[in-house]
């Protein structure tokens, strides 16, 4: 598939077609932006921010003390397809560049000693646990998932037996 091609959607791309839209996009920042980060990396996987929210993507991370003790930025190619399956190739690759750059602005933060884009990321998510109805400190949607599908199951056992009781079965 042709990443010019306006009709494409991100659910087509290939690992290397992704590469290639992450590289053009480092590219696009100057240099001195990305100073101090010792390497920009890719992992075709899927990352979720825990076991228990399975639909929270995590597109990146900005790692102070990555691989030799260096900076590093990591962006995950599965989340970005799972999060952008639909967008259209223009609107995936801003996406690209705007997880770049929220990286990089966590790189240059640590080196300020400040962590307010940090802060803001946790508000975020505390902002989202309160939308979908988990409460701040408790596992969330995973186990819930869990419990439900152990009751749905329960309740076919019990219809089951009752339907054998009644001598419908």
């Amino acid at each position: 598939m042709d990443l010019q091609n306006p009709d494409m959607r991100a659910s087509m791309l290939s690992f290397d077609q992704f590469d290639e839209l992450f590289r053009d996009a480092l590219a696009e920042i100057p240099e001195h932006f990305r100073e101090g980060v010792s390497q920009f990396i890719i992992e075709e996987n899927v990352h979720h921010y825990s076991s228990y929210m399975r639909g929270l993507y995590v597109l990146g991370h900005y790692m102070p003390r990555g691989h030799f003790g260096n900076p590093v930025v990591i962006l995950y190619f599965g989340s970005f397809l799972k999060a952008f399956t639909h967008y259209r190739i223009a609107d995936f690759r801003l996406e690209i560049t705007k997880t770049l750059t929220h990286e990089l602005l966590h790189h240059w933060e640590n080196r300020s000693g400040i962590d307010d884009l940090g802060d803001e990321d946790r508000n975020q998510l505390l902002e989202w646990k309160i939308n979908t109805g988990y409460a701040p400190g408790t596992v969330s949607t995973g186990k819930n998932y869990i419990e439900a599908a152990l009751f749905v199951y329960l309740v076919f056992i019990l219809v089951g037996l009752m339907a054998r009781w009644m001598g419908l079965r």
